[in-house]
Formats: structure tokens, sequence, C-alpha cells
């Protein structure tokens, strides 16, 4: 599915109830589009191994900045809170390995982040901001503001 076709979708309903209908890999390619319409370079599905093998699935890189993007395609449910804390704990041992094996990002600042498909209960938990993906064009525009906080 292309942005257009994606647009056209948008048009016709609220953000949620298209991409909902996406499967996990069309909701990836979507942040990420938003992502690279924001001046990034966007690298999917990163792969790397340390200790273990990890994965990211949205390495945004913007001159000195670097977002290591964890994409969560979830439904709701009553368990979100706990699930959505060990992801976030997840993401941030990921972006921790990760800028070992990328010295050349040396002078970079690292930043790690959920992209959600809803608005959750958690907006940031310890360095992690937790962004809905229709907020996520506001968060990127807006983005040394947030990196404050």
């Amino acid at each position: 599915m292309n942005v257009e076709e994606i647009k056209t979708m948008l048009e016709k309903g609220k953000i949620e109830e298209v991409l909902e209908k996406f499967d996990w890999q069309s909701f990836e390619i979507f942040v990420a589009e938003i992502f690279i319409a924001n001046d990034f370079r966007v690298e999917r599905n990163f792969r790397f191994k340390t200790g273990r093998r990890y994965e990211i699935d949205l390495v945004a890189i913007r001159s000195s900045t670097v977002i290591c993007a964890d994409c969560k395609h979830w439904s709701r449910g009553r368990h979100k809170k706990s699930g959505l804390k060990h992801a976030v704990a997840e993401q941030e041992r990921r972006l921790e390995e990760f800028k070992k094996i990328r010295k050349n990002l040396k002078n970079c600042r690292f930043y790690p982040l959920i992209i959600t498909l809803f608005e959750e209960e958690i907006v940031k938990e310890g360095r992690t901001f937790v962004v809905p993906v229709w907020k996520l064009n506001n968060f990127l525009c807006n983005l040394e503001r947030y990196l404050e906080l």
C-alpha cells in the first residue's frame, strides 16, 4: 500500500479505524513514511547481534538525532499498561545495544520511542516516549520541545 492509497483511506475515516485494518508490516511502512516526510533517513527492521540477536523496527536519523522506534499495532486490552512498560524496557535495552555497534554515530543523541495505534495511558516511561501514530507528525515537528521534558 502506498502513501496515496493511505491518504485516500484517511480522508474517509479516523486514522485509528483505517490503520486498524492494516497488518503490522503496513503499519510500520506508514510510520516510516511519517519519519521520511520529516526529513529522517529510515532503516526498517534493523537486525544486529551483540550478546544476542536484536531487531529495531525503525532506525530514523536526522542530522545528530537517532530515534530507535518500536511500532506496536496492538488492539485495546486490559493488560496493555504492563505490556507497554515491558515493551519500553525492551526498547531501552535494544537502544543501548544498538549504540555499541554504531560507533560511526558517536556524536549523535539517541532516543527510544514506542509508536502505538491508539493513545495510551503512558506518555513517557523512563527515557522512552509513547506516541500514538496520529500524533507522530506533531511529535517530530516539535521534537526538541518534547526532548526537554
